[in-house]
């Protein structure tokens, strides 16, 4: 009883007094991220609105989405030289999905166009999740890295969205993060 009893104040002793460092949250290698509690910024417009959703999320009470009748999730869409001041080169875009079956074949989208939105497109890379997801209706972690092109410039705009491409059942996305390659 006393062996439990010292344990006891040790692990008290240690959790009051080893944990005095403040955790270093701070991951300058993300320069975008959305759990999707909050919208503004990505995408959120009358169409796009419809995707966010209470039915299934990774954190927090919400997820995006792309189903029939709504073939694209919120996304992200920016200049690069606001996404970075920093030419990066390549980057990693990360998120967790959710397959409910083999009947889902959504892709994580990721363009760079020209300029505006309806300029030429100088990139289109499109993650088939039907084929990089183990299980189905669970939630699982994805990702991939993309080197920019070389005639991307700093006026030229980026966009990562979920497609639904032909999938015939809901495919959800949550906790999105736009990084540096490493």
């Amino acid at each position: 009883m006393r062996k439990y009893v010292s344990v006891f104040l040790l692990a008290t002793l240690c959790s009051t007094s080893c944990s005095q460092k403040p955790v270093e949250l701070t991951d300058t290698d993300v320069l975008a991220s959305n759990d999707f509690e909050n919208t503004d910024g990505w995408l959120a417009e009358s169409p796009g609105l419809a995707t966010l959703n209470r039915d299934q999320a990774h954190s927090g009470k919400y997820s995006t989405m792309a189903a029939p009748g709504n073939d694209y999730s919120l996304g992200y869409s920016n200049i690069l030289s606001k996404l970075s001041p920093d030419w990066p080169g390549a980057l990693t875009v990360s998120a967790w999905v959710l397959v409910p079956n083999d009947q889902a074949a959504a892709k994580l989208v990721t363009e760079v166009k020209s300029g505006a939105t309806n300029s030429v497109g100088l990139l289109w890379e499109g993650l088939d999740l039907a084929k990089v997801v183990k299980s189905y209706n669970k939630w699982q972690y994805v990702e991939q890295t993309i080197t920019l092109p070389e005639a991307a410039k700093p006026t030229s705009r980026l966009l990562v969205y979920l497609w639904r491409a032909d999938s015939k059942q809901p495919v959800y996305l949550d906790d999105l993060k736009i990084s540096r390659a490493r």
